[in-house]
């Protein structure tokens, strides 16, 4: 009785059987491929003979044609070449029969120029047998040209019986591995994918709430520790839900803020620093203007340094400096500090009335809010665009709604539940890490206010801001 497989070792057979057959067919291609290689130069050498053979017989037809004492010693000395030529055979690869031609024909090729010099002496001589001589001279000629196209013909023979035999070998292997691979694939689908798809669902229902185990299947391999191991961890995330949200909102975005921190502060400082030596050194010879665009370029770095520190705050749960402020002011400064950013084309209007006042950190909300029109911005892709910002005129119970409405092309169906989500981006390479949203989610949470998006492709989005009055508890009722 053969020994029961494991996944892993199925997996390895699996592929270590194609591979060998791949392997054993390759090696048999190859050594065809080389022995064709050899038959071509092969044949090469055999169709010089024969070139060679009718050049010497032609400059023998010049002879008995002409009389010419030049054709006769050309003659001589192509039969000489030949003869020499036939001297490299041994460094071709010949089967028995085709050696025993060729030396035949070395053999004859000698014999030939004994009777051409056999011929040119009666020639010369003008002896009555001449004609006698002439016939044997043509006949042995004709002899030499049939013998080097029947070599010619069974060695072009050889090559196509060895190119129909690897034919039939890449078939047969083709064949073999196609069968092994369906193989495989049937198993791949049954005995692996199959429980992993199983696997995936439940995945999709935990990440819904449902902390349902799954069913054990009865084979004892790795899928089914994989399905114990996955059991094991349900019953674990059914524990310590609350936790692990926390830790990995943690582990991910102070990870990334780390890194922004550590590689954004620097810079940030060099160029504050720059643009403040620079105003000291020019300020009595520079234009308006120009002390104009050094102050954006500080006023621009202090922002981006404030917003690395609060994405640090956010990640570290540190206290935040809520107070009483208006908000239209808090919008007002977030449309100002981002106009500079604004296309041609696309018009940012608010509609936010000067009574409101809310409790908030100024800082982070205008945080959200730069992070929403940025995002408004990149997605108005036809223009003319507008970007609105105004007051929903039906909020929930205690609350006012601020909305960030824009003309841009939208968000898909499928992605709208997960753009809260940490590192959820459909953006280009570059232009967004997926935390922006993410960020703004848990400010607002911060506030204890609420978060939510509609869109329609195509037609444009909505971002609105539940925000709870002054003196009003969590359930909505004023206090």
């Amino acid at each position: 009785m053969l020994p029961r497989l494991n996944l892993r070792q199925k997996i390895i057979f699996g592929f270590l059987m194609p591979s060998l057959c791949l392997g054993v067919m390759t090696y048999f291609s190859y050594t065809n491929l080389v022995l064709i290689e050899r038959k071509t130069l092969s044949i090469e050498f055999i169709d010089d003979i024969e070139n060679t053979i009718l050049e010497f017989r032609r400059q023998e037809k010049n002879f008995l044609l002409y009389g010419e004492p030049s054709s006769y010693s050309l003659a001589i000395q192509e039969v000489d070449s030949t003869l020499e030529l036939l001297e490299r055979a041994d460094t071709f690869t010949f089967d028995p029969r085709l050696e025993e031609l060729i030396l035949t024909l070395r053999g004859q090729i000698s014999f030939y120029r004994g009777r051409m010099v056999s011929m040119y002496e009666v020639a010369s001589s003008g002896g009555r047998n001449l004609d006698t001589e002439i016939d044997r001279l043509r006949d042995t000629g004709k002899e030499l040209v049939d013998m080097a196209q029947k070599i010619s013909n069974l060695e072009r023979a050889n090559i196509l019986k060895i190119n129909k035999h690897l034919r039939s070998q890449l078939l047969v292997g083709i064949v073999a591995v196609s069968i092994l691979f369906v193989l495989i694939f049937y198993i791949v689908t049954t005995r692996i994918l199959k429980p992993l798809k199983i696997i995936e669902l439940t995945t999709m229902l935990i990440a819904r709430g449902n902390f349902q185990p799954l069913e054990m299947r009865k084979a004892n391999d790795e899928i089914r520790q994989v399905q114990e191991a996955f059991n094991r961890m349900v019953l674990e995330l059914e524990k310590r839900q609350d936790q692990l949200v926390q830790a990995q909102k943690l582990s991910s975005i102070g990870t990334l803020s780390a890194g922004i921190a550590h590689q954004v502060n620097n810079p940030l400082n060099n160029i504050s620093t720059s643009a403040q030596i620079l105003r000291d050194v020019l300020k009595d010879g520079v234009d308006p203007f120009g002390m104009k665009m050094l102050d954006n370029i500080e006023t621009e770095t202090a922002r981006a340094r404030d917003i690395v520190r609060g994405l640090l705050e956010f990640a570290r749960h540190t206290e935040l400096s809520i107070r009483l402020v208006p908000l239209k002011g808090v919008v007002d400064n977030a449309v100002r500090l981002v106009s500079s950013q604004v296309p041609p084309g696309v018009t940012v209007s608010v509609d936010v009335p000067d009574d409101i006042r809310l409790e908030l950190d100024p800082q982070r909300m205008g945080e959200v809010l730069l992070n929403l029109v940025i995002n408004a911005i990149q997605a108005i892709e036809k223009l003319p665009g507008t970007i609105s910002l105004y007051m929903d005129q039906e909020p929930p119970a205690g609350m006012v709604t601020l909305v960030v409405e824009d003309s841009g092309k939208g968000i898909q169906a499928d992605d709208l539940p997960h753009i809260f989500d940490p590192f959820f981006t459909r953006k280009e390479v570059g232009k967004g890490t997926g935390l922006g949203l993410s960020v703004a989610y848990g400010i607002i949470e911060e506030f204890k206010g609420r978060i939510r998006a509609e869109s329609e492709p195509g037609v444009g989005t909505r971002f609105l801001i539940d925000l709870p009055l002054p003196g009003t508890s969590d359930d909505g009722s004023v206090q």
